[in-house]
């Protein structure tokens, strides 16, 4: 099991260091969080928000020699590499945050939502998040592959295909190392108490048959979202992922039509070697942080979670 307490040291760099635009990892002397200083990432193409015409999407079908070299891909025939004919993709980020940065382009037809993609396209994206993830774990020096989404804009997305982004890291985020130390001091699982109580409550969105989707009973922001396996030992990299396409697909949906295909993020937390019940959460940028957020990392949120979870299931039971 990997400490994800640990502060390796060695993966820090001097601030003096700042005249390279090589991404490295520093060290907020405040409060000890890792930052990941990536300069050459302002010069990434803005490709959303009306950004579309103006250069070729990268990440479309043909044009492959627009990105590096994939390293992986989920083809339904049998063709060569870095050339059409995928239905997911994984290649390195041209503009890395750190020395371990992937992108996954998701679906062979351009959309900017996830909603416009069906099961059989997350299936394949699924598969190719699982193999990507267990191969960077394989990456000495790696503690965990921590996989995550931007769509649109104001979510951070500066490319409107469908596309994941998966950074190998070498400890746990900090909001993972808080979860961790948290649940192994409760007497039950917070996520199957979450699960055992969304529909008696009316947060349940969608039930899977190994996955659900569903409002926290304590969201921090309007319409957070969770979407989680039903069995506390589920593996994320062994679970069944068809299902987990299924049930992605409905979260999407509901997301899109039930709040008007919005900016969101969308995030793995998971705990590689640890007992922990790995989940979804999708943040949708329908309100704004504000200073209790940003200065004091405590939220306010108006919405209660039943609402949010009526909004959803009526977007999915419209589409």
């Amino acid at each position: 099991m990997h400490d994800g307490n640990r502060s390796p040291a060695n993966h820090d760099h001097a601030a003096q260091d700042g005249g390279t635009d090589t991404p490295r990892t520093l060290r907020d002397p405040t409060t000890g969080r890792p930052v990941l200083l990536a300069p050459q990432r302002q010069q990434r193409p803005q490709l959303t928000s009306g950004g579309e015409g103006a250069r070729r999407c990268p990440f479309c079908p043909g044009h492959e020699a627009d990105t590096p070299a994939e390293v992986d891909a989920v083809r339904p025939v049998a063709n060569a590499a870095n050339g059409p004919g995928w239905a997911a993709r994984a290649f390195p980020n041209k503009y890395p945050a750190n020395a371990h940065h992937e992108v996954i382009a998701e679906g062979n037809t351009h959309h900017d939502q996830p909603a416009d993609l069906d099961a059989k396209a997350w299936h394949a994206a699924v598969l190719l998040w699982q193999r990507r993830v267990a191969a960077l774990e394989r990456t000495p020096g790696l503690a965990t592959a921590f996989l995550f989404k931007n769509v649109g804009a104001l979510a951070g997305a500066s490319i409107a295909h469908n596309h994941s982004q998966v950074l190998g890291l070498p400890e746990l985020p900090p909001r993972l190392q808080l979860e961790l130390a948290t649940v192994r001091g409760l007497a039950e699982c917070p996520w199957c108490a979450a699960l055992a109580t969304a529909a008696g409550a009316g947060r349940l969105v969608h039930r899977g048959a190994h996955h659900s989707v569903l409002a926290p009973a304590v969201p921090k922001l309007p319409h957070e979202t969770w979407l989680l396996p039903h069995r506390c030992d589920d593996d994320f990299l062994t679970t069944d992922a068809a299902a987990l396409a299924t049930s992605l697909h409905a979260l999407f949906t509901a997301v899109a039509a039930g709040l008007g295909r919005p900016a969101f993020n969308l995030w793995l937390h998971r705990v590689p070697g640890a007992r922990f019940h790995w989940h979804f959460e999708l943040q949708p940028r329908t309100g704004q942080m504000a200073g209790l957020e940003l200065g004091g990392d405590m939220y306010i949120n108006s919405l209660p979670p039943a609402v949010s979870a009526a909004r959803l299931r009526a977007g999915l039971s419209q589409s």
